[in-house]
């Protein structure tokens, strides 16, 4: 197998099959919704003399209890300042939750063509090698809305199951840590810190190395799923066992992806700086498609929220679309990205399934024997 080879085709490939764009610009943003939900807070309650405050079961209790009363009472009073009362606080609070349902709903949405246009993706390029055939948008939506798409999700599901767990082990550590610590029992308390720090750490370890083999393996797995139409279990079970069977060269490919994704975070840098000036552009575009339906949504709101509230209400149902268009320039570098690299995932599979199988020679049993 010939990886320079490989990484030309899928170079030709991307530039010449110009349908494939639109489902890298799916899968480049399903990829940016994913990766933007995770957030953390840290911070630390200080007295008036700058001492850090001892945190004990009770103050926690209090502390609790007074932040109750506040709320209770901003809801109550509202922001007169602002001409907000209390009702427009808790019609706001509805408005937020009506946001995240749609926001639910549009990941949904989102999750759903992601894996449709990974099936499309992968069978595309494989029906452009075997026959030259080039499908169209179109016919590429219809092969990808399938079964297989939803088990994609499903060996997807499985890759990952590690990272979940990871995510477990971390939850149930810390309710181990607060409960030792809240008991009061300054020895169980150090050994429990002790042995879950050290469960974290190996727990991290293992997840990390078992994360990365399972993603390399699931190029293999979504491919014989696709091309070859399998279930998942079989899918598992071919293709470790392509992959074990021709270790050297997908090892290789790994490696080979590993450096060239080197390469483009340092070439993506250069490019989004170059490419500022065409997203402000795409901004000013975003900012007069965005503002009809944004003033629509104001008039909607002001007959049930008062000041400012319409206003911020109706930014929170127009930013992702904002955000979209604005940012379409880097959406468009991700979807190259990204049909190239499966391009080269479906290249390789096809290299490795030709490649002649190779048999350990018969036993020649004399004649007199």
């Amino acid at each position: 197998m010939d990886p320079i080879k490989i990484l030309r085709r899928a170079w030709y490939i991307l530039w010449s099959y110009r349908a494939l764009w639109i489902f890298g610009l799916v899968l480049a943003l399903a990829a940016g919704s994913s990766a933007g939900r995770g957030s953390n807070s840290n911070y630390r309650y200080e007295q008036n003399t700058g001492d850090t405050h001892q945190y004990t079961p009770q103050s926690l209790q209090e502390a609790f209890q007074h932040l109750q009363r506040e709320w209770n009472k901003l809801f109550e009073q509202g922001i007169p300042d602002m001409n907000i009362s209390g009702q427009d606080l808790t019609t706001f609070l509805w408005v937020i939750g009506a946001f995240l349902l749609v926001m639910l709903i549009v990941g949904v949405v989102v999750a759903v063509a992601r894996y449709v246009s990974e099936t499309a993706v992968i069978h595309m390029v494989d029906e452009y090698e075997g026959s030259g055939n080039k499908l169209t948008v179109r016919q590429g939506f219809r092969i990808g809305w399938s079964r297989t798409a939803w088990r994609l999700f499903l060996i997807n599901l499985i890759v990952n199951l590690p990272a979940i767990t990871l995510a477990l082990v971390l939850l149930i550590a810390g309710v181990v840590i607060y409960f030792a610590v809240v008991n009061g029992n300054a020895n169980f308390a150090a050994f429990s810190l002790v042995s879950t720090i050290a469960l974290v750490f190996i727990t991290i370890f293992v997840v990390v190395v078992l994360t990365i083999l399972l993603h390399l393996l699931r190029n293999f797995f979504w491919r014989i799923c696709v091309l070859e139409h399998a279930g998942v279990r079989e899918s598992l079970q071919r293709g470790f066992a392509m992959a074990l069977e021709n270790w050297k060269n997908v090892g290789l490919m790994w490696l080979v992806m590993i450096g060239l994704g080197i390469v483009w975070a340092i070439a993506s840098i250069i490019l989004f700086i170059v490419t500022i000036p065409l997203v402000i552009v795409t901004a000013v575009v975003a900012v007069l498609v965005v503002a009809a339906p944004y003033l629509l949504l104001v008039g909607a709101f002001s007959l049930l929220l008062n000041g400012v509230l319409p206003w911020i209400a109706a930014a929170l149902f127009v930013l992702p679309l904002f955000f979209t268009i604005a940012f379409s320039p880097w959406l468009l570098l991700g979807s190259w990205q990204t049909v190239y690299t499966s391009t080269v995932w479906t290249l390789t599979y096809r290299e490795i399934k030709a490649l002649p199988v190779i048999t350990p020679p018969a036993e020649v049993v004399p004649v007199g024997d």
